[in-house]
């Protein structure tokens, strides 16, 4: 209880100019996987705006509130794709590529990070963790882009999968041949998505720094990464998982009322960012309650 208290002196100290940097960086971050997912988009030859795709990338992190882990935009992003562009599958495709992309980057900085900063934690399940997600990366990886890999696997599904799935499945497989062969697109979603995840973790330091907290970014290089993996673990907006993750991994550094402050501030500004595009949504149109339920169906 005490550490809350001081955590909330902390954040009402916070210096309002660095938040205001913190949100520009926030938007700025949604330019780049903008950028990112038009390219994905364009390789299924769906040829949506640049506007249209800011607009619904901005309008995920309202849904990222309440649907299911930090991967509920996602599901909101993939049924208006869908709803734009008439391709269903397509749409799915290309938001868990965009998805796969962004995990690609995240446990690159996240694998590097602790090769260089093993030393500083202490744990040792967390690089076993770390190591894990590389390999279930990799295979993903050799799955999309060799279709040596991924034919016998094609073949091995077609097999056991019953007759209603068997159709979907086959699509699913033919939609990622598109992308195979094309070595330099995916060299330049790479880069996009380092380039998003730097950003993403310059926020996080930014935002440290306005309400106190002083440390080397490196150590927000070598663990924002891996909260944003654990994130994904299933929660409401990954609530609970991320804030405990937060406050485990960055008390060795600072105090827990710091560490606590830090989990606190990041949420308020998570939250808060959702809310200002839940209301943008809202005066937008929003949707109806079915829409929502359809949504949320999709899952």
């Amino acid at each position: 209880k005490g550490e809350i208290i001081e955590a909330l002196t902390h954040i009402r100290n916070i210096d309002l100019i660095l938040l205001i940097i913190a949100i520009m960086i926030n938007f700025l971050s949604l330019l780049i996987v903008t950028f990112r997912i038009q390219t994905i988009l364009l390789i299924q030859k769906i040829n949506l705006s640049f506007k249209r795709l800011y607009y619904l990338w901005t309008i995920s992190l309202f849904f990222n509130m309440f649907l299911p882990s930090a991967v509920g935009g996602d599901i909101a992003k993939a049924y208006y794709i869908a709803k734009d562009s008439g391709k269903k599958l397509a749409s799915v495709t290309s938001v868990l590529l965009d998805r796969f992309f962004g995990m690609l980057a995240t446990i690159s900085i996240c694998f590097f990070a602790y090769l260089l900063g093993r030393d500083h934690i202490e744990n040792p399940k967390i690089g076993q963790f770390i190591l894990w997600v590389a390999a279930v990366v990799f295979i993903s990886l050799l799955f999309i882009m060799s279709r040596r890999f991924s034919k016998p696997f094609k073949s091995l599904l077609l097999k056991i999968l019953p007759s209603k799935v068997r159709e979907l499945v086959s699509r699913l497989f033919e939609a990622l041949d598109l992308y195979r062969n094309r070595h330099l697109d995916f060299f330049l979603l790479y880069l996009y998505s380092l380039a998003a995840q730097a950003v993403f973790i310059l926020l996080v330091f930014v935002l440290s720094k306005s309400i106190h907290i002083d440390l080397p970014i490196a150590i927000f290089f070598l663990f924002m990464p891996l909260i944003t993996l654990i994130s994904m673990i299933p929660s409401i907006g990954g609530l609970g998982v991320r804030e405990v993750a937060t406050v485990y991994l960055f008390k060795g550094y600072i105090t827990l009322d710091q560490a606590v402050a830090l989990s606190l501030v990041f949420d308020l500004f998570l939250y808060g960012i959702g809310s200002a595009c839940g209301i943008l949504y809202a005066i937008r149109g929003g949707a109806s309650i079915e829409e929502l339920e359809r949504i949320e169906n999709s899952e």
